[in-house]
């Protein structure tokens, strides 16, 4: 999941972790990494890498906003879409009117942060 460095500076001052736990610059771009054995989000507390385990966000209130907008992500025609990755994506109505404006508005923070460095 990208996340904007203002986030990644939320994330380390409210979980005490350090940047480099929990996030990785992957082709310019701040990234949360996935657990290693989980294979899921380092923040999800669960014991699986099971795609359809429970599982509970551990920064649920300050997580960042492309986890609040998930599953919608935007497509080749920047149109906001369920991502077909999501394996919950059938439980989810079509994105809600304005989602790829929010959607358009994060990846063009995300750009630019990453060709600032």
């Amino acid at each position: 999941m990208p996340i904007t460095k203002a986030e990644a500076a939320r994330l380390a001052r409210r979980t005490g972790m350090n940047e480099a736990d929990f996030a990785v610059v992957n082709d310019g771009v701040l990234t949360l990494l996935n657990n290693a054995e989980t294979r899921a989000c380092v923040f999800l507390l669960t014991d699986s890498a099971n795609a359809n385990a429970e599982g509970l966000c551990s920064v649920y209130e300050i997580r960042p906003k492309g986890c609040q907008t998930y599953p919608y992500v935007l497509n080749d025609h920047d149109q906001a879409v369920l991502d077909e990755g999501c394996p919950h994506r059938a439980q989810f109505p079509p994105p809600p009117e304005g989602t790829d404006a929010v959607l358009l508005n994060l990846e063009e923070r995300i750009v630019r942060e990453g060709s600032a460095d």
